[in-house]
């Protein structure tokens, strides 16, 4: 006998099923099939790594990489957040 009747999922969104295989570095683009995959490593010189990818059709694949400053990150979001929080 299955014990299936038992049990109860919990349903969770598309995004979400995503964001726990990709893991906390996965960002998704909100129009398209790409998104950013974060290296969570910053080097001593204060650069991050991230993918630029793609699951177009079902294939996961990389587009290209890119390496930035990790502060230039932080200061685009805290510029983003703080116009947002002004309106």
């Amino acid at each position: 006998m299955s014990d299936d009747k038992n049990v109860i999922r919990f349903p969770i969104s598309y995004d979400q099923r995503m964001k726990n295989q990709r893991g906390v570095g996965y960002v998704p683009c909100e129009v398209s099939s790409r998104y950013l995959l974060f290296n969570n490593y910053v080097d001593d010189n204060g650069l991050i790594m991230m993918n630029v990818r793609t699951n177009n059709g079902g294939s996961d694949r990389k587009l290209c990489d890119m390496v930035v400053h990790f502060d230039d990150l932080v200061e685009l979001v805290n510029s983003v957040y703080d116009s947002r929080k002004n309106k």
